[in-house]
């Protein structure tokens, strides 16, 4: 006589509606996805990589030739190469980069602001890579 025995484990749980002032949060991690209800804020989500974003919102400096970057010592060095480094060009520079910090704290920044008028942009950093360019 041959006898099958078949285990299962199904979990079911009512529909759950989050409180005045939560927020439904849900992580999946292999075949197990887990919801939650709680008093988290929601961060914004960056859907692009942070070399991404730093030649997206510094390129929008109209002065801004070219950026490099390069990963030493656990930093990330920024070159930012403009054609005309004049005062209200470094400042708006400047307050583009504050904004990507503030946007990847997790990530330190070394920038540096490098006019053509001194230097040529290819001889910036030799072990750079190129990430915009104009």
């Amino acid at each position: 006589m041959l006898i099958e025995v078949a285990t299962g484990i199904i979990l079911t749980a009512a529909a759950h509606r989050c409180s005045v002032g939560e927020s439904m949060h849900s992580f999946t991690t292999g075949l197990h996805r887990i919801a939650v209800c709680g008093p988290f804020e929601s961060s914004p989500l960056y859907s692009q990589g942070v070399e991404d974003a730093l030649a997206n919102d510094i390129a929008t400096v109209p002065e801004v030739n070219s950026i490099f970057v390069e990963r030493a010592d656990g930093n990330l060095l920024v070159w930012i190469v403009a054609d005309n480094p004049s005062r209200s060009v470094r400042e708006q520079i400047f307050q583009k980069q504050f904004e990507l910090i503030d946007a990847f704290s997790e990530v330190s920044f070394d920038f540096n602001i490098v006019s053509t008028r001194t230097q040529n942009p290819g001889e910036v950093a030799s072990g750079a890579k190129l990430i915009y360019t104009h």
